[in-house]
């Protein structure tokens, strides 16, 4: 359950010759992404700091998957804190960003009584947070049936105001199977609610790269399924 280290970007080599993966380095794993080192992701990323911070509470089965976008997301974002568990009642890291005095905690959690980001206006989502105070989101990251234990057994993130949005396209993991065609992978998700939360007509956001690393790995994916 420790935080995950960044990218060291002096391991992030890939090992592919000739259109061919060495077997004996698909099988060295690296440390940070945790993916074979032949099809390790850590060189396309660009980690940055973000103005709203993200909290990814990722389920242990869900950490353990080799295309787990909780972990790719964590490493992309300087700022933020990755933790694997399933009850985090308890958790003294977790205890710190709820009762921290500069932070306003959200979870980011769809359902009845979830504020919908997409139908506020752009100053409607900045009065979200109180002024001095930064936007803390709490990201559950599993499969539906294993986030919704998550949350029932720690009743310090059920307390919390729960934000959502509304996909404006299906999701791109189509390596692994949706529920629902509205649902995002977890890196997807907080892609999203960092376009939300950023002026419109600015530069490219570097949050974008999220995605770019994403669709890469999808990409590459699928190069072996064809």
């Amino acid at each position: 359950m420790d935080e995950i280290p960044l990218v060291n970007r002096s391991e992030s080599k890939c090992f592919v010759s000739g259109g061919h993966i060495d077997r004996a380095e698909y099988r060295a794993q690296c440390h940070c992404c945790r993916r074979p080192r032949a099809v390790c992701y850590c060189a396309l990323i660009e980690a940055f700091d973000s103005d709203t911070r993200f909290v990814i509470l990722t389920q242990p089965r869900e950490a353990k998957h080799s295309f787990g976008t909780g972990r790719m997301a964590h490493l992309s974002l300087r700022n933020s804190l990755l933790v694997e568990g399933v009850d985090f009642s308890a958790d003294e890291r977790i205890l710190r960003e709820l009762h921290s005095s500069d932070g306003f905690p959200v979870l980011l959690f769809p359902g009845r009584g979830s504020l919908n980001l997409s139908r506020q206006s752009p100053e409607e989502r900045m009065r979200l947070v109180p002024a001095g105070r930064r936007l803390v989101v709490f990201v559950l990251d599993g499969t539906w049936k294993s986030v919704r234990k998550m949350l029932r057994l720690s009743q310090n993130l059920a307390s919390l105001r729960r934000i959502c949005f509304e996909p404006p396209s299906p999701s791109n993991y189509r390596i692994r199977r949706q529920p629902k065609a509205h649902c995002y992978s977890t890196i997807e998700a907080i892609h999203h609610v960092l376009d939300l939360f950023t002026p419109r007509g600015s530069a490219q956001p570097p949050h974008d790269n999220l995605l770019a690393v994403f669709r890469s790995v999808i990409e590459r994916q699928l190069t072996y399924t064809r």
